[in-house]
């Protein structure tokens, strides 16, 4: 799965905007984070079809900023939903082995979203 960043002036019309282009081009929005900064907003989508996203988000007329490969950690398997602290192990066990996160978010299906300078370490570490 992809992350798409998208950084825009600050608008009530972008999420509709985004929604409606990525609804009608087929694709799901698996994660998303908005953060209000400045006047610009920040958002964060997780896709599995990064060129069917691209493609509408881009005709849509919205900047991407970046596309990032992605660790998503489903909470299920792992055994971590509703464990107080559990959060606090994982990032600890990145950090522990120099993993940088990026950003983060939670997502559909009761997963979380990291994205992190190592995916593949990442990957190894955590499952």
């Amino acid at each position: 799965m992809k992350d798409f960043c998208l950084e825009l002036d600050e608008s009530p019309e972008n999420l509709a905007l985004i929604g409606e282009s990525l609804g009608a081009a087929g694709v799901n929005i698996e994660g998303l984070c908005l953060t209000l900064c400045y006047g610009r907003q920040i958002i964060h989508l997780l896709v599995k079809d990064a060129m069917t996203a691209r493609r509408a988000l881009e005709d849509s007329g919205m900047r991407i900023k970046a596309i990032s490969e992605v660790f998503v950690l489903d909470k299920e398997k792992k055994r971590v939903t509703r464990k107080p602290g559990s959060f606090g192990g994982i990032c600890r066990k990145l950090a522990d082995n120099g993993i940088k996160i990026k950003f983060g978010y939670p997502a559909e299906n009761n997963r979380y979203v990291f994205g992190v300078d190592d995916v593949a370490k990442t990957q190894e570490l955590l499952e």
